[in-house]
């Protein structure tokens, strides 16, 4: 039988990095994201698309500790 205990430590820098490719793939999400609204500026759908963007990030904000995003934004955490 193999052992497959982890530390905590070595299981919070997995998931650390997990984090950083995730936000590494946003950033080139929304840069994309931008260049297509761009495309069609009149379209609000984009709007809304980066509105909703936004109130996930303060969300994620506020889990780590900075409510600053979700008081900005109005929304209840």
């Amino acid at each position: 039988m193999t052992n497959t205990t982890k530390t905590a430590a070595a299981a919070y820098s997995q998931k650390t990095a997990t984090a950083q490719d995730l936000l590494k793939r946003i950033a080139s999400r929304l840069a994309e994201h931008q260049t297509r609204q761009a495309a069609e500026p009149r379209d609000w759908g984009y709007v809304g698309d980066i509105g909703h963007i936004n109130e996930e990030l303060a969300q994620v904000l506020a889990s780590l500790g900075d409510r600053s995003g979700v008081d900005e934004l109005g929304l209840k955490y």
